[in-house]
């Protein structure tokens, strides 16, 4: 077999090889969109939600104080500047149960 022969048949193999690899990766790869727009757009837009919550929370406290609420008054409206939820990585770690006192 000559070379151009050889290189015939190695471009008709590649060409295959290529062909399956874009098939299947395609699939790969609209499954990962998929899944990652099922999955993980709720998550954001919730966390996003949260802290737009949070800042209103914040801000509505703040419009307390100055109109001479106490911190009393403010907690029994619902309201809590020092109980902050402390999910996610900001979150301060949890001392172990046998170190707490």
């Amino acid at each position: 077999m000559s070379l151009r022969g050889k290189l015939e048949t190695f471009a008709d193999t590649a060409k295959k090889w290529a062909g399956v690899a874009w098939k299947r990766g395609g699939r790969v790869a609209w499954v990962v969109a998929a899944t990652s727009i099922v999955m993980f757009l709720p998550l954001v837009m919730e966390i996003e939600r949260e802290g737009s919550v949070i800042e209103t929370d914040k801000l509505r406290i703040k419009e307390f104080r100055a109109q001479g609420y106490t911190d009393n008054q403010i907690s029994q409206m619902g309201l809590s500047a020092s109980v902050e939820p402390a999910v996610g990585l900001a979150a301060p770690a949890a001392k172990p149960l046998h170190l707490q006192q």
